[in-house]
């Protein structure tokens, strides 16, 4: 082969092995994830196999770093990486990239045994996809901590002010927004999921659509929050991309325990206090020793509702809840900011609290 090849190929290698590395020691030692950390080391060790292929000697010989004019020329997009999954997405093109180079430089060697590198590549374009996703939803499922989940309810709601009311919710604090229209059509719901989506998307807050895994889908939410009665969640795993979020309800230690084991991303339980169904009925509360049973029994992050409002939110926390789901105390007075703004407040000192106890 062509000698002036084996400077490609070296630097080829060198930008693969590099951009595998990065992703396996941010799952390592940043997303404390052995599974696919293991998984990334066990490719970066078969890319070295094959790459050894290649006379070391003449790998070391073709190397010309200070006759490389490019080496310290990195353009603005690669100045700046804006968040874990940015950081894996742009190290495994970079290894992909390589890998693809060395497939085609390959191709020039003449040895008994050709490297593999086109198996290599398709494994990591689908190693990618599970990486890059689950570190995602992992960014997305941050957000519950101390979060204000607000609920865009349509018993609340004008018909066209779903939007409006999600932007004013998360004006005044809300992270998490979830719309629930109860009986509404499915073309109606979808058109305001969507218009809620976008609200939520421009403006940093998490947009979960209640009941509808299909809505949520369609609309781009970033995931599904499901009732007891709805499609079971495994089902509505099925129906969506391995990113989005699926949320359940539970009344009760023994459907928390009973959800959890269906691997929810979320659990919510309540009614924590006295409050109302959604027909008018008055709801006995569970109190907020059902929430410090369940949180010494499910890692997944718990989200409290019913009754809720600034004077009993630093309870929930307290009891180790790390949501706080609100529905009526929101739309009191039509001040649906300051309200928001209220409860997140009240939230906020609790977890502080709770921090500093090391809970």
């Amino acid at each position: 082969m062509d000698p002036r090849l084996f400077s490609a190929i070296d630097a080829s290698i060198n930008r693969a092995m590099e951009g595998l590395r990065v992703c396996e020691d941010i799952l390592r030692f940043s997303l404390r994830d052995a599974a696919f950390s293991s998984l990334l080391k066990d490719m970066r060790h078969r890319l070295g196999e094959e790459a050894s292929r290649f006379p070391a000697e003449f790998l070391l010989s073709a190397r010309d770093v200070e006759g490389d004019g490019q080496r310290f020329y990195d353009t603005e997009s690669e100045m700046k990486r804006s968040s874990i999954p940015d950081l894996l997405r742009v190290n495994f093109r970079r290894a992909i990239e390589a890998v693809r180079s060395l497939e085609e430089l390959s191709k020039a060697v003449d040895a008994p045994v050709r490297p593999d590198f086109q198996r290599i590549r398709f494994s990591l374009y689908s190693l990618e996809k599970d990486v890059v996703l689950a570190a995602v939803k992992n960014s997305a499922m941050d957000s519950f901590a101390c979060a204000l989940y607000a609920i865009v309810d349509s018993a609340f709601v004008a018909d066209g002010g779903h939007a409006a009311a999600a932007a004013a919710f998360i004006e005044g604090g809300a992270r998490i927004i979830q719309l629930r229209m109860k009986g509404s059509p499915s073309g109606q719901l979808l058109a305001a999921a969507k218009e809620c989506a976008v609200v939520c998307r421009e403006r940093g807050a998490l947009f979960i659509v209640n009941d509808r895994p299909d809505i949520a889908l369609c609309a781009g939410a970033h995931g599904v929050h499901l009732g007891q009665d709805d499609i079971p969640l495994p089902e509505a795993r099925k129906m969506l991309p391995a990113g989005m979020i699926v949320g359940i309800s539970t009344h009760s230690p023994g459907q928390a325990l009973a959800a959890s084991a269906q691997g929810p991303d979320y659990i919510a339980i309540g009614p924590v206090f006295g409050t109302s169904s959604k027909h008018g009925a008055p709801l006995e509360g569970i109190g907020t020793g059902v929430i410090a049973e369940i949180r010494r029994s499910v890692s997944v992050p718990i989200v409290a509702i019913g009754g809720i409002d600034p004077g009993n939110a630093g309870q929930v926390i307290g009891a180790g809840a790390d949501s706080c789901a609100v529905i009526s105390f929101l739309y009191r007075d039509g001040a649906l900011g300051a309200n928001c703004g209220a409860v997140a407040g009240a939230m906020a000192a609790a977890w502080e609290k709770r921090t500093c106890r090391g809970l």
